[in-house]
């Protein structure tokens, strides 16, 4: 039977870029608190992660595609044209956001890790249901190893623990200024590493305590 504590495995994706900055500051009585924000557009890198109460699975982090000046010139021409936005989607893992197969071979990589060990044998993995999550080939994979997929329900991020997992990572990363873009990747791995048990066991037991919520359709 699944378990969220005992036999599951969830993995999702998230993003972060340098200009992340903390939601809330302490400031002096009668004064407001500011923060500096740069105008400046940051590249935003994709991070995908699995992770269980034992710990974290594997996180991968994939750097954002370098657009050649050519390429970006050409596309504004296009738009100044009238040709609109469309453009063809990646699907070898280079472009800016996840595409299939980029998600299809982290999946199989965390695969490789649960087959390495034998409590995991009968765990579950468990995603949200994008699209991308639900393509034929990540379930036949999955399937294929001996695991049984599991879905959330739809805008349900309350009930899927790596969803706090997330947050708590992004708080870390806020508390000091990142002023190159070349320590976002080193920062993000030191976040993800300070990630306590407690923290990881909090997040579960948040996601199971909304299970009511989710059930009877009240606002999450």
């Amino acid at each position: 039977m699944l378990d969220y504590e005992s036999n599951c495995i969830f993995i999702d994706k998230a993003s972060f870029h340098i200009n992340l900055k903390r939601n809330f500051s302490w400031s002096r009585k009668g004064a407001r608190a500011r923060v500096k924000i740069p105008k400046t557009r940051a590249p935003t890198h994709t991070i995908l992660g699995a992770i269980c109460t034992h710990g974290v699975v594997n996180i991968c982090i994939k750097r954002p595609r370098i657009v050649p000046e050519q390429e970006a010139n050409a596309t504004k021409k296009r738009k100044s044209a009238g040709g609109g936005t469309s453009k063809i989607q990646p699907i070898s893992g280079k472009g800016s956001g996840t595409s299939t197969g980029h998600y299809f071979n982290f999946v199989k990589r965390v695969l490789d890790q649960l087959d390495k060990h034998e409590q995991f044998k009968d765990y579950y993995p468990v995603m949200d249901n994008v699209p991308i999550h639900k393509n034929n080939d990540i379930r036949k994979l999955i399937e294929g190893r001996g695991y049984d997929c599991v879905y959330l329900p739809s805008y349900s991020p309350e009930v899927n623990p790596i969803e706090q997992f997330w947050s708590v990572c992004k708080s870390k990363l806020k508390r000091e200024a990142l002023l190159e873009e070349e320590t976002l990747r080193l920062r993000i791995r030191d976040a993800c590493n300070q990630i306590l048990f407690s923290d990881l066991a909090g997040s579960f037991r948040y996601s199971t305590q909304r299970f009511d919520d989710c059930l009877n359709r009240r606002p999450l």
